[in-house]
């Protein structure tokens, strides 16, 4: 949610700055926005351009507009106070427009804040102006000591880039909470949200701190702490490669990570894994699975299904007790946390808030830390103990795929690895780990049946609300597949263990319903029929996803998908993939917006 991206170098090329903004802007598209802006300095005065829509419309109109060429800060705004509009798009300023502010986060205390000013200075609906009002009150000719005043001031989390019409050549940034970037080149500066918005430029790459502020020029950055110390803050050369982004002749990004999935969870897989002991082996983790008495996973979203799953495995197979939370909700608990309770915290891109709020609660009661992630240099993965990377490739579709299904694949092979220094038999270790090393095979098998899915998703596209029913490991199954309808294709789908539909929900089974019921899992295939006919006999239609070979659903499905088989505990992802393809094709049918679906954002950066 939300991009920054700042630059300030030299000014012989007098378009540099804001085309390197842009360009900053585009590759942090992926995390969701609604409007674009820029602003710098131009002849001592600050000169700016907003748009509502797509950083494209905001380069058509600066190709009509002066740009800024000495200090530049950019942003892509996802809305959260104040509706999607030019005026409340960023950068922000202060009354006589002589700095402009660019924010990452929620200031939490704005409405006391702005009560402090008479006159009613303010001319949007954000959170975010009040910053420049403070700093502005605050300035008196130094602006990092103004900066530092204000910021004291605020509560949430934050990160800020600011400029001063006073102070051309130079940037001032500060952090709390919030991911922030500074990158250093030859006689230029680089500010961004995300590291990986310096793609394709040769830095050295240093990251703030909570607290942390800094004074950036194009030949010099000064990192100072929360009292004002200057600090000797290390820069590292990342060696971040561009990427040339292609759909590879996919209509759409969503469609492509789909088909991706043999290919990643082959690489999640790769050598992490021995045929000879039947175990798993990661070399990043160095602790005995014997200490752990109990296992946390906290995620949000599509993190926290898998957390669910991973959960169920964990204590299947390993036989630890485990559990999985909702970050945003674990902490505001006092959870019972000793030096024997392992967290796992997963999050595609390292930069869930409440995730990583999470994850500081559970460090500070003592837990080690495992980061689940599929990006590197992320805020995760520099505050956890050990890490764990996805190794599923940059996902650029909002709604996520592959990372979903790596994140199972590899909770898999940790439930394999516990459960070897535990009690499992290398017998059934091996047995498992066939299945696991199977499993790009069985997805690419679901592939295969996109025409018949195409064609059920279709059918049921007329639909306005679906029930998804699931039991054991297809219940968490279900609760993905449905939120990948709702965020794609904007229809109502609510998931529920299916024992659970006489206990209230069936009061809202009929023919306007459609029930998507996912029959993967062998030991609870007769309980999953005795709750399909309760929906059968009041006339809801019913989609049936089950194993190849099975005929025990005939006679109570609408129409049947046929899936290859697994064991139980791995069914979710072939399973996953067919319930993404069909979330997919009836987006196709609604003409949604399926890369940047309406509202949601890639990574979730505020609470």
């Amino acid at each position: 949610m939300c991009g920054i991206f700042g630059y300030i170098g030299p000014s012989a090329d007098k378009a540099r700055a804001s085309r390197l903004c842009l360009d900053g802007l585009k590759k942090l598209e992926y995390r969701g926005y609604d409007s674009a802006g820029i602003a710098g300095i131009l002849d001592g005065k600050i000169q700016s351009s907003k748009q509502v829509g797509k950083v494209a419309l905001l380069e058509e109109l600066l190709e009509r507009s002066k740009v800024p060429t000495g200090a530049t800060v950019a942003h892509t705004r996802w809305a959260t106070h104040g509706a999607p509009s030019t005026g409340n798009a960023h950068p922000h300023f202060d009354t006589d427009k002589s700095l402009a502010i660019v924010h990452n986060g929620i200031i939490e205390n704005f409405q006391g804040l702005k009560n402090q000013f008479q006159n009613g200075p303010f001319k949007t609906d954000t959170d975010s102006e009040v910053i420049a009002h403070l700093i502005s009150r605050a300035y008196s000719g130094d602006l990092l000591k103004a900066v530092k005043e204000a910021v004291e001031l605020l509560e949430g989390s934050f990160a800020l880039a600011v400029v001063h019409q006073d102070h051309p050549d130079e940037i001032i940034v500060c952090a709390h909470e919030s991911p922030l970037a500074i990158g250093k080149g030859d006689d230029e500066c680089f500010i961004a949200s995300d590291a990986h918005a310096f793609k394709g430029q040769n830095l050295q790459v240093a990251f703030l701190s909570h607290g942390e502020m800094a004074r950036c020029s194009r030949d010099h950055v000064q990192v100072f702490n929360s009292r004002g110390k200057a600090l000797d803050k290390p820069f590292l050369s990342l060696n971040l490669k561009d990427e040339i982004l292609s759909k590879n002749g996919f209509d759409h990004y969503m469609l492509k990570e789909i088909h991706e999935q043999p290919q990643t969870l082959q690489q999640a897989l790769d050598g992490r894994y021995s045929d000879e002991f039947g175990t798993a082996q990661f070399e990043e983790l160095k602790f005995s699975a014997q200490k752990v008495k109990r296992i946390l996973i906290l995620g949000c979203g599509t993190s926290w299904h898998a957390g669910l799953l991973g959960a169920s495995l964990f204590e299947s197979l390993a036989r630890i007790s485990s559990q999985a939370e909702i970050a945003s909700e674990f902490r505001y608990t006092n959870p019972i946390i000793d030096q024997h309770t392992l967290v796992i915290a997963i999050s595609q891109s390292g930069e869930t808030a409440d995730t990583l709020a999470a994850v500081r609660e559970a460090k500070a009661k003592g837990a080690k830390v495992i980061g689940m992630c599929n990006v590197s240099h992320s805020t995760l993965t520099r505050e956890s103990d050990h890490v764990v990377f996805l190794r599923a490739g940059q996902e650029v579709s909002v709604c996520s795929t592959k990372a979903f299904t790596s994140q199972l694949i590899t909770l898999a092979l940790l439930a394999l690895y516990f459960a070897r220094q535990r009690h499992m038999s290398k017998e059934d270790g091996q047995a498992f780990l066939a299945q696991l090393k199977n499993l790009p095979l069985k997805v690419r098998q679901v592939l295969a049946h996109s025409k018949a899915i195409e064609k059920v998703a279709i059918k049921y596209s007329s639909f306005e609300d679906f029930f998804y029913l699931g039991r054991q490991y297809m219940y968490p199954t279900s609760l993905e597949a449905s939120l990948k309808l709702k965020e794609i294709s904007y229809l109502n789908a609510i998931a529920y263990p299916a024992g659970e539909m006489k206990h209230g929900p069936i009061a809202l089974v009929g023919p306007a319903l459609a029930v998507v019921a996912l029959c993967g899992n062998q030991q609870t295939k007769e309980k999953m029929l005795s709750n399909l006919m309760e929906v059968k006999a009041r006339s809801s239609p019913i989609l049936v996803f089950a194993s190849e070979g099975e005929t025990l659903f005939d006679a109570v499905a609408t129409d049947i998908i046929y899936l290859p088989s697994i064991c139980d505990e791995l069914a979710s992802i072939p399973y996953s993939v067919a319930l993404q393809l069909f979330a997919y094709f009836v987006a196709v049918e609604k003409k949604t917006d399926i890369d940047q679906p309406r509202n949601l954002a890639k990574s979730v950066t505020v609470e």
